[in-house]
């Protein structure tokens, strides 16, 4: 997820205190249960979900509750070793994987899990055209994102951060003294549909 300075750490080590938060990560698992159970309306125990940037595992490990298989990918080594080490069921595997070359088949899944990741890829078009490609006919993708015009930036909570000029974002970043490099790719919501 993370490019140049920072490409040697990831995620879950750059923001511990979300990754790790169970708490929270639980809340916003139960809120894809709730939305998926609107728009699956079947027994979840027949079916399949992938969960894209699971990072430490605890969104993934939560529906592994409810869903038949969950398999949780992430190019984040540490978050996805922590979740291997204190997520151990039958029914959920994690391993190391790029979004946008996804291993899987065509039309694998039940549902997709892709909150809050577009913007940490390279290219979104191709993300988005990798769930479409391993989401099974009639299946789901649970998508949540951010707004690039939202006053403050989400990761760094710091206002107009994902407006200004990339150029400018990494030296407001380096002068907030919160990172080096600022490499989120939020888009607007007329970005996000087209």
């Amino acid at each position: 997820m993370l490019k140049s300075k920072e490409s040697h750490r990831y995620f879950s080590e750059i923001f511990p205190e979300a990754m790790f938060d169970h708490e929270s990560r639980e809340r916003k698992a139960k809120t894809i249960v709730a939305v998926l159970s609107d728009f699956l309306r079947s027994d979840f125990q027949s079916l399949s979900v992938l969960d894209i940037g699971a990072s430490t595992g605890i969104i993934a490990n939560y529906l592994s509750k409810y869903f038949g298989k969950v398999i949780g990918i992430d190019i984040d080594k540490s978050g996805i070793e922590y979740a291997r080490n204190n997520f151990i069921k039958e029914n959920l595997v994690f391993q190391m994987g790029d979004s946008m070359h996804l291993d899987f088949p065509q039309n694998m899944f039940d549902a997709v899990i892709c909150a809050q990741v577009y913007e940490h890829v390279p290219n979104a078009n191709r993300l988005m055209q990798e769930i479409h490609r391993v989401l099974k006919q009639g299946g789901v993708c649970y998508f949540a994102a951010g707004n690039r015009l939202n006053i403050k930036e989400p990761h760094y909570n710091l206002p107009f951060l994902s407006v200004v000029p990339r150029q400018l974002a990494h030296i407001y970043l380096k002068i907030a003294g919160k990172g080096e490099f600022y490499q989120e790719k939020h888009l607007s919501y007329l970005g996000l549909i087209k």
